[in-house]
């Protein structure tokens, strides 16, 4: 089967052609904006232009006509619109004159799928960074859900907003990346992980201000790629230790960048991960990633009508099916962190766990250094406040703030994750969730990692563990994070489960008297997002 693939979301309009087993030819054309960022308009007239050259140099590149072709597929989202209209009526064009079946692709499954047919990963966590998309992404339950995201840019926009206010035409990153090769001084910068998600924009204001106090640039894009990477690879060891699961690709202009590459190579090597990248060349948006994705949803459900291949620029990927995938639920081993390495041992007679956060090679030495400090301290302080309210946590028995460590009592449970997996019959375990969540939000204490392998279950009641990202004095904001990250959790592990969700929050409004400023907060937050 020939499938030919356009690909038209943003700067580049492409063509594609593939078959089961190969890529048969790739042709790119690329708005290159004479000012300033992409202009959706001059880059629509621009592919308009290229679309049909692009096309025919594909199919000489591939030595195929059109009548060899089987299936065309385009890009439908999410994008800009002008450019993702350019690329479906090529390809409607295309459907009509030479009656071939037509299928709409949503552009992250194409990143992935490309991935997955280059790389020979299986069932991988995905790394997709580019300028308008940061996301973390993994196959659960039939679908790739988004596992974490940024909350606000995409660390690409970041970059190249950074390079223009620094007189640096698009595309900025790879001048960023040459020039922070020669930095050396580490500037201190916001590092905003939150949770499973992350954010940018601080970033970039802080890194545009020490551009104005006549900092070294090559030192301020050094602390830039240093921060926002080490923040990206965090996230996604995270998702990998959340998920179970032991490949990781990557994919977006950004995951072309050489220092996030060793960054990931660094974490997989030390973590005992399959670190998978895709070849450079096809993490740049192209026709031969539409093609594969194209032939797969071909074979899963057949083509579409022609007037139902709507455009939709806000598509995200985990509104899409694709059962061609044999994922499986996986969880980590107990013993086993994204961030830390624990043992059994004793203290005066207890049977307790020795906790130490792990140093990362992935992160500068300095910023590695802060952040393992700044958290072990964190849980120490938060675990000791929670416990004084009545909250299950683990008893701290011990703190080294020297050594990064801290014992406390061991829990006899299992992780929630596992519990709703293995139950279809929840009992009392998620509205004790909603109580112990609405008690400490009313003191105004924040877990700040409340995924489902952040809480124990035993006898039928919830224990909360590692709050090291938390906070004594949260705002809003924060308090409506912690619930957002552990409705997503719910969301990404337990996808049939709605029920859950409800069981929650019904639970939760009932113990904190400011619930319906939090769930204000969280339709904020989701309009926020990149693509809703």
């Amino acid at each position: 089967m020939l499938v030919l693939g356009i690909e038209g979301t943003a700067h580049t309009i492409s063509s594609g052609i593939i078959d089961e087993a190969h890529v048969l030819s790739n042709v790119n054309s690329t708005y290159i904006p004479p000012t300033g960022g992409i202009h959706p308009r001059e880059a629509a007239i621009h592919h308009s232009a290229e679309v049909v050259s692009v096309i025919r140099r594909s199919l000489e590149d591939a030595s195929v006509e059109m009548k060899d072709i089987d299936v065309i597929a385009f890009s439908s989202g999410p994008g800009l619109g002008p450019c993702l209209r350019v690329a479906a009526t090529a390809a409607r064009t295309l459907s009509i004159k030479f009656a071939k079946p037509i299928v709409r692709v949503n552009h992250p499954l194409g990143h992935i799928e490309i991935g997955r047919k280059l790389t020979g990963a299986l069932d991988p966590v995905m790394l997709y960074v580019s300028g308008g998309n940061t996301q973390v992404l993994a196959h659960l339950d039939g679908r790739y859900r988004v596992i974490g995201e940024t909350i606000d840019i995409g660390v690409g926009n970041m970059l190249d907003k950074l390079a223009r206010e620094s007189g640096i035409p698009f595309p900025g990153g790879p001048i960023i990346e040459k020039m922070a090769a020669s930095g050396s001084e580490l500037h201190e910068l916001p590092y905003s992980v939150k949770g499973m998600n992350c954010s940018f924009s601080g970033i970039l204001t802080a890194a545009l201000s020490l551009t104005k106090s006549g900092k070294r640039t090559e030192d301020i894009f050094y602390s830039v790629q240093e921060t926002a990477f080490a923040m990206l690879v965090e996230i996604l060891e995270r998702a990998l230790y959340l998920t179970g699961k032991k490949e990781i690709m990557i994919a977006g202009g950004v995951a072309r960048n050489d220092r996030l590459r060793q960054m990931i190579t660094d974490m997989a090597a030390e973590s005992g991960y399959n670190a998978m990248l895709t070849d450079k060349q096809f993490c740049m948006d192209n026709g031969a990633m539409i093609a594969q994705a194209g032939i797969l949803i071909y074979k899963d459900r057949g083509g579409e009508r022609v007037e139902d291949t709507h455009i939709n620029q806000r598509e995200r990927i985990d509104t899409v099916e694709a059962p061609w995938v044999r994922s499986k639920k996986l969880f980590p081993e107990m013993g086993t962190g994204a961030e830390s390495i624990t043992v059994m041992g004793s203290f005066y007679g207890r049977d307790v766990v020795i906790k130490r956060r792990a140093s990362k090679k992935y992160r500068n030495h300095v910023l590695d250094s802060r952040i393992r400090s700044m958290r072990q301290r964190n849980e120490f302080i938060i675990l000791k406040k929670m416990y004084e309210m009545g909250i299950r946590v683990p008893i701290v028995y011990d703190y080294d703030p020297f050594g990064n460590s801290i014992t406390i009592e061991r829990i006899d449970g299992v992780m929630l994750s596992q519990f709703l997996s293995a139950n279809e019959e929840t009992g009392t375990v998620v509205p004790d969730l909603g109580r112990v969540i609405g008690a400490i939000h009313s003191k105004r204490i924040t877990h700040g990692d409340l995924t489902t392998n952040n809480i124990m279950v035993m006898d039928g009641k919830v224990c909360l563990i590692d709050p090291s990202m938390g906070k004594l004095d949260s705002t809003m904001e924060d308090i409506a994070s912690d619930v957002f990250l552990l409705l997503e959790s719910f969301r990404s592990l337990n996808s049939n489960r709605k029920d859950i969700l409800d069981e929650f929050m019904e639970s939760y409004s009932k113990n904190f008297p400011d619930s319906p400023a939090v769930i204000e907060t969280l339709s904020l937050m989701e309009k926020r997002r990149r693509y809703v």
